[in-house]
C-alpha cells in the first residue's frame, strides 16, 4: 500500500465518521500483524473498516500509536485492488 492510498484510508476511516463501513467484509485482513500473514489484495474500504475498528476510540479521536503500527503493516501486507 502506498502512502497516498493510506491517506485515503485514514480520511475515510477517521475523518468521515458518517461513512458506513459496517457492511464491509474485511475478515481476510484479520491477523495481519502476525508474522505468518501473507500479503493480500484488498480495497480501500476494507482497510478503512479495519483502521476504524483498530484505531478509533469509542469516545472520539484515535490511537496515533496504533495508526502508525497499522501503517507499517499496510505497507508490507496490503496490496490495493482498484477493480480495474
Amino acid at each position: 500500500m502506498a502512502a497516498k492510498q493510506f491517506k485515503q484510508v485514514v480520511n475515510i476511516a477517521l475523518k468521515q465518521p458518517d461513512t458506513d463501513l459496517l457492511h464491509i467484509d474485511n475478515t481476510h485482513l484479520y491477523g495481519c500483524a502476525l508474522p505468518e500473514f501473507k500479503p493480500v489484495f484488498c480495497t480501500i474500504l476494507e482497510v478503512a473498516a479495519l483502521i476504524r475498528w483498530q484505531c478509533q476510540y469509542l469516545f472520539g479521536g484515535h490511537d496515533a500509536a496504533e495508526l502508525d503500527s497499522m501503517w507499517h503493516i499496510a505497507q508490507k501486507k496490503f496490496k490495493i485492488w482498484d477493480g480495474e
